[in-house]
C-alpha cells in the first residue's frame, strides 16, 4: 500500500460546489487555513486519481466531515 485513497468524485464535486467554489478558489480557501492541498491535487481527486491519505484528510477537515465520507466505496 502506497498511502493513496481513491476519493468519490461526485461528493467532492458536490461539497466544492455546494460552497459555491471553483478549484481555484477551493485552493485558494486551503491555503489560508493552512491546509496542503493544490489545484492539481484537487483535480486529480475530482478525475478519480488516486490521492494520499493526507490530502483526504486535510479536504475532510476542510468541509467538517469525518474522512470516510470522502472515500470511493472499494468494490474489490
Amino acid at each position: 500500500m502506497d498511502g493513496r485513497v481513491k476519493l468519490d468524485c461526485k461528493t467532492l464535486k458536490q461539497l466544492r460546489r455546494n460552497m459555491g467554489l471553483s478549484q481555484e478558489k477551493l485552493a485558494c480557501a486551503c491555503q489560508e487555513q493552512a491546509l496542503c492541498v493544490s489545484i492539481a491535487t484537487l483535480k486529480r481527486a475530482e478525475c478519480g486519481c488516486k490521492v494520499y491519505h493526507r490530502t483526504a484528510r486535510e479536504l475532510a477537515r476542510f468541509y467538517q466531515i469525518p474522512v470516510k465520507e470522502l472515500l470511493c466505496e472499494q468494490t474489490n
